[in-house]
């Protein structure tokens, strides 16, 4: 795993150099084992490395071909990529390492573009072909790794992550006030914009190409296949761990220890479970132990996994103090970021890099096989279950309190207004996944701003994404959906961000291309029914730690409901402390004065809203303190 940028002037200008090795050190801590530069005419890239596979100077980048007429500078992991090196060679193609990066040097020379649809894993790269004088960008299929990109005429500028872009002095540093409304509804910056006006991302399974002063993109994966198959309960146990074990053994290649996270839950138990048969020596397990309540700590269940599978188990515990670390957490993500499971997993891959280099994770599984029965069941309509249908009901009446309590509008104003949306499946949709309503949204915003909670609402990438999908199949419409948005905006970029910050590569499994296509084709009913979600899952598991398989979902999170009524409480009224949110002028003090009274006095868990009030206010202060920062002249009333 590595951090990768460049710049392309069509023109011919040099690049300078300083500029590029300024974008270079903005992404040391993602490649921490060596760094490398490549400058031609205009061109310039840059690499930081994080040496997984040969380990020798061989796997050096940028890397060239053999004459030096294609360099690549690349972040990621291909999986099973050995054939394809056999077939170069057999080409006549010669290889100098043993890596993965210079399969798609040599790839490019035989197939051009279409060697993205040969290829499988995680990855980000820019590909410059010097005889055409043209640069070609790609991000893998599901957004595992990140690519930001920014314009200036016909110059381009690229890189793994947002600060290495702002380490240019061109680079646009204006705030999107609709981005920072997308944020609060989502708790992240979503889709293929950026906080900051004229910053792209890559999206996921996208190219971008530019050649002779013009730049396009395309998509090279449209997504998984949509119709449903079916299959038998245990073909689909069998196949889902025979896919399971392919993809975790593919991702255990490295040159290096490798370890996993293990929560003690399903997902990464299954992976554990997988890399623990492959591995046959010793493998080194990790997982959180929080003070505060006991539902949020799966320590137990982690060490009797742990146990079972004969790992060798490491333990992190974390406390309130944990949050100390919020600084070097917003750095890390560069936009405001509100998972607050960040947190726990910034200590945790810190922890983790103590032992071992590279990660498996369980992510991914509960947007493939239905983890969240409250979010991706049906739960209205002539398509739902009578008992989804009356949970629906039940949480949208609580939903309606909770919001009438802590964000003003009346309780009959928002039950009516969900209920409304219950019969609008995109909208319905938007709101199991969002942290305010439209209503509540217009109330917290300031009155100049209040405009931009319907109209950022009617832009929504959560919608968008759920009326791209079709099928009748509701628990896979919604599954794909979360694919395209919630999967790539909140938890890869979360693993992404917190795992590189600590010179840590994380993997996948669950996301290897050929079990995420099953997986999509297996009908919902195999994955969400009756209020429990990935059924086939529990089924593949039940033979092999059936204590395990029986467990109820249980979220990866910090207690932080907890700690901001206990020893947060003064981090959460001096971040919102109503002096400080009037002199902001982005929210209406009175409404987050109602929300942290309700919140404090026990009037329900507004933790989420609040953490995301609380990390805009920290990065808008940070970003007023930031070399040449300025604002949009639609957020003058941001300020420090």
């Amino acid at each position: 795993m590595c951090g990768i940028a460049g710049i392309l002037q069509p023109g011919g200008a040099p690049v300078n150099a300083g500029d590029l090795r300024a974008m270079s050190r903005a992404l040391a801590h993602r490649g921490p084992d060596d760094e490398g530069f490549h400058h031609e005419g205009g061109l310039g890239l840059a690499h930081r490395r994080l040496a997984i596979l040969d380990l020798s100077p061989a796997g050096r980048q940028p890397m060239p071909n053999e004459d030096g007429t294609v360099w690549l500078t690349y972040n990621g992991q291909l999986y099973d990529f050995e054939p394809l090196r056999r077939r170069l060679e057999e080409q006549g193609h010669r290889f100098r390492s043993h890596t993965d990066t210079e399969v798609i040097v040599h790839l490019y020379e035989e197939d051009g573009d279409e060697l993205l649809a040969s290829i499988d894993g995680m990855f980000a790269f820019a590909l410059w072909d010097a005889r055409r004088r043209r640069l070609l960008l790609a991000r893998d299929r599901l957004g595992i790794k990140p690519l930001f990109y920014a314009r200036r005429g016909g110059d381009l500028a690229f890189a793994s992550e947002l600060k290495a872009l702002l380490a240019l002095p061109w680079v646009p540093r204006e705030v999107s006030a609709s981005a920072l409304v997308h944020y609060l509804y989502q708790s992240s910056v979503p889709g293929d914009v950026s906080v900051f006006e004229g910053v792209r991302k890559l999206s996921p399974g996208e190219y971008l190409v530019a050649e002779d002063g013009a730049i396009r993109t395309g998509r090279y994966w449209p997504g998984p296949p949509e119709h449903a198959r079916p299959e038998s309960p245990g073909s689909a146990t069998d196949a889902l761990r025979a896919g399971l074990e392919a993809a975790v053994r593919s991702h255990l290649v490295a040159d290096v220890p490798v370890g996993t996270f293990l929560s003690g839950g399903l997902d990464s138990t299954a992976v554990t479970w997988q890399a623990r048969r492959a591995v046959g020596g010793p493998l080194h397990t990790f997982s959180v132990r929080f003070e505060g309540p006991a539902a949020y700590d799966e320590g137990d269940a982690a060490l009797a996994v742990a146990r079972a599978l004969d790992t060798t188990h490491h333990e992190l515990r974390l406390g309130p103090d944990a949050v100390r670390d919020l600084p070097a957490v917003f750095s890390a993500n560069d936009e405001p970021f509100a998972i607050s499971s960040a947190i726990a997993l910034h200590h945790l891959a810190r922890f983790a890099r103590e032992h071992v280099k590279v990660v498996l994770t369980g992510d991914g599984a509960d947007e493939i096989l239905g983890g969240y029965p409250w979010r991706h069941e049906p739960d209205w309509g002539r398509r739902a279950r009578p008992g989804a249908a009356l949970r629906g009901l039940a949480l949208t009446g609580v939903r309606s309190l909770r919001g009438s309590v802590g964000t003003g509008p009346g309780l009959a104003e928002q039950l009516g207004a969900r209920l409304r949306r219950l019969g609008r499946p995109d909208e319905r949709y938007a709101e199991i996944v969002c942290a305010f309503t439209p209503e509540e949204m217009e109330r917290l915003l300031a009155p100049d701003l209040a405009p931009l909670a319907r109209a950022v609402w009617a832009d929504s990438p959560l919608r968008r994404a759920y009326r791209a999908e079709g099928g009748a199949d509701e628990v896979n419409r919604r599954l794909r959906a979360d694919l395209r948005t919630t999967l790539v905006d909140e938890m890869l970029m979360k693993v992404d961000r917190t795992t590189m910050a600590a010179g840590l590569e994380a993997r996948v499994p669950f996301l290897d291309r050929h079990l995420v296509e099953w997986a999509m084709a297996l009908p919902g009913i195999e994955k969400v029914r009756g209020g429990i979600g990935k059924i086939v899952l529990r089924r593949a598991l039940l033979p092999v730690l059936p204590k395990v398989a029986r467990r109820r979902k249980h979220g990866f999170d910090t207690p932080l409901g907890a700690w901001l009524r206990g020893p947060l409480r003064g981090l959460l009224r001096d971040l919102l402390a109503p002096e400080a949110v009037r002199r902001r002028g982005l929210l209406r003090a009175g409404v987050v004065e109602r929300l942290v009274a309700a919140h404090l006095g026990g009037r329900g868990d507004h933790s989420r809203k609040l953490f995301s009030l609380m990390v805009l206010e920290q990065w808008l202060s940070e970003r007023a303190r930031a070399p040449r920062s300025t604002a949009a002249p639609s957020l003058a009333a941001v300020r420090a």
